[in-house]
């Protein structure tokens, strides 16, 4: 068996930092602050995070997702933004990535470009989807992070719950699979969609660990909500910053001082306005 055929998704990386790794901090998110300014942070360990995309992988299946399916991912940066990814991965759907910045008209773009199969997003993105009504014709499994009210879409806690109950064996993808779609920014032109396939990721979670010489147990805070994929599969913690990762030029410096402050944060990635 050669490498491009052997069995291989990213989502296995995250699969083995919860073995060896299993009760470190494996994502961690500001929840609220109170009165003084003072951040309460909630967190999943790399089990419980492992344990949530299995659920969430299966819950996916039982709603028909099927290898080379293509997901449309619009979920602020948070603990489900995270755990949805490697959902989506580990599913062996393709999980497609849009830059909510780019604006309505690029968006639009890019969504006629991916023609998907469905959408993981918040309320706001599936009440217009629903706006729009037979653009997407293709499009039949939606996931919410948010209220459900008038999404027509399935509620995250409820697709979690159908995959525990679930015993659908988990699919089985290889190197050259696609694994994401991710669009580029459009600050330099009409934005164009990057097929990555998972043999591709996983190559650059070793060349970025040997370029920083980044070591087990280390504490990131990325600027982009996707390096949260390159930390999990090198046993490396993210703290999400308080920040819109779309408007880097306009993050508040204090909140971010403060997660370094009441955080081990050992490595920080950004654009160079953040």
């Amino acid at each position: 068996m050669n490498a491009a055929t052997a069995s291989l998704n990213i989502a296995d990386r995250l699969r083995h930092s919860a073995e060896v790794v299993p009760d470190q901090n494996a994502v961690v998110y500001p929840q609220s602050s109170d009165t003084a300014g003072r951040i309460a942070y909630t967190h999943l360990t790399f089990r419980q995070l492992d344990q949530e995309v299995d659920a969430l992988a299966r819950g996916f299946m039982t709603l028909g997702v099927r290898p080379g399916h293509r997901l449309v991912l619009m979920v602020r940066p948070s603990l489900e933004f995270v755990a949805l990814t490697f959902a989506v991965f580990r599913s062996g759907a393709v999980c497609t990535l849009i830059d909510p910045g780019m604006g309505r008209k690029h968006i639009f773009r890019c969504l006629d470009e991916v023609d998907p199969d469905g959408f993981v997003a918040v309320p706001e993105v599936h009440w217009l989807r629903r706006l729009m009504f037979g653009r997407y014709r293709n499009a039949r499994f939606h996931v919410v992070v948010g209220q459900k009210r008038r999404t027509g879409a399935i509620p995250y806690q409820e697709l979690r719950e159908r995959g525990r109950s679930s015993q659908l064996p988990l699919p089985q993808t290889n190197a050259t699979d696609p694994a994401a779609i991710i669009f580029t920014s459009g600050s330099t032109g009409p934005p164009k969609g990057v097929l990555y396939e998972h043999g591709m990721f996983d190559a650059q979670v070793d060349l970025i660990r040997d370029r920083y010489g980044v070591q087990p147990g280390e504490c990131d805070l990325p600027g982009f909500p996707l390096f949260a994929l390159f930390n999990l599969a090198m046993q490396t913690t993210t703290v999400i910053p308080q920040m819109d990762p779309t408007r880097p030029a306009d993050v508040d410096p204090s909140r971010i001082l403060q997660a370094m402050s009441d955080q081990p944060v050992t490595q920080a990635y950004g654009s160079p306005a953040m």
